[in-house]
């Protein structure tokens, strides 16, 4: 079996009860529920955490499109001359 870590953590009593239910529901324990909802979160996470790295350094570089062109590019849409999304 892999090393894993203990984590404790407290849980207000209606979250616990949902907890519980969805394990009894899955066949799954609690913690087996806590730790894949972790890593999903923190899954999401490092995908906002990168994203928001890459347009800050993208700024940085003078790499940025003006308001007004996003704006104009966002009034386009659905119409017959919708335009080509800003670079």
């Amino acid at each position: 079996m892999a090393a894993t870590d203990i984590l404790t953590l407290r849980l207000d009593p209606a979250t616990s009860k949902r907890l519980a239910r969805l394990s009894k529901a899955t066949d799954r324990t609690r913690s087996r529920l806590a730790a894949d909802a972790i890593e999903k979160y923190l899954e999401e996470q490092a995908w906002q955490v990168d994203a928001i790295t890459e347009g800050v350094r993208a700024a940085d570089k003078g790499e940025v499109v003006s308001q007004r062109s996003v704006e104009n590019w966002v009034k386009s849409w659905g119409t017959p001359r919708e335009l080509k999304r800003p670079r």
